[in-house]
């Protein structure tokens, strides 16, 4: 096993622990609304949102975009 996935699944599992002990309904403000949820729920969303922000920013395709933007090609001394 690669230590990545390793690492990512020591993660996951530490956050599988938070969530079973934190079961406790909380209110949650958000600009002008409240809601009320298990601390579950708002614990796998922003689980959830984390991770395709992560997904989005880290993709391959914006890397290579990046590095051709930069790329110059070299110069002639004629």
């Amino acid at each position: 096993m690669k230590p990545r996935s390793v690492v990512i699944l020591v993660l996951l599992m530490l956050f599988f622990i938070v969530i079973v002990q934190n079961t406790e309904v909380v209110s949650v403000r958000l600009l002008f609304w409240d809601f009320v949820m298990s601390r579950i729920i708002l614990l796998a969303l922003s689980l959830t949102v984390g991770v395709i922000v992560g997904f989005l920013l880290g993709r391959p395709g914006r890397k290579q975009k990046q590095f051709a933007i930069t790329k110059q090609p070299p110069k002639n001394n004629a």
